[in-house]
């Protein structure tokens, strides 16, 4: 009688252990990878580089929400496709930027929030117009693609005099 409990136990020990490394490899290979985000990341940055506003914000999902650096709030890809065009042809025109990955941690189930710094060279941005900063972007996979539903650029605070 006991054997037949401790056999009883060690199995269902195992299908619980089976169902927890399921449930693990199948949320794992969700899991945008480092080369999944570095892809996003690189062609953020062709795209302003080439300044094709239209490339940046096909990299958002169609109603994502934008905060620009100088805190413009853009709702939607064609509202962010404005606001892109418009710092690209403006106080952005012909930079290149560069985004450094920092931490990103898993939201849901095919969502993460991924933050990281961002630097604008070249170009001849006017007094004030921020160059440099923070970032933060809510990353979701949609039809098997990471794409931006949200975004938040912070330029540095101000040094102390």
């Amino acid at each position: 009688m006991r054997s037949k409990a401790i056999r009883a136990s060690g199995a269902l020990g195992l299908v619980l252990l089976a169902g927890v490394l399921s449930t693990h490899v199948s949320a794992r290979m969700q899991d945008p990878t480092a080369g999944e985000l570095r892809r996003l990341t690189e062609a953020y940055a062709q795209a302003w580089a080439k300044g094709d506003a239209k490339a940046v914000t096909g990299l958002y999902t169609t109603e994502a929400i934008r905060v620009g650096p100088e805190g413009k709030v853009s709702v939607g890809r064609a509202a962010i496709e404005q606001a892109v065009s418009a710092a690209l042809a403006g106080p952005y025109r012909a930079t290149k930027i560069g985004l450094t990955s920092g931490q990103t941690t898993r939201a849901a189930q095919d969502a993460y929030v991924s933050e990281g710094t961002f630097m604008i060279i070249g170009g001849m941005p006017p007094a004030g117009v921020p160059t440099r900063g923070r970032y933060i972007h809510t990353l979701v996979r949609l039809s098997g693609r990471w794409l931006i539903a949200g975004e938040g650029a912070m330029p540095p605070e101000p040094r102390a005099k």
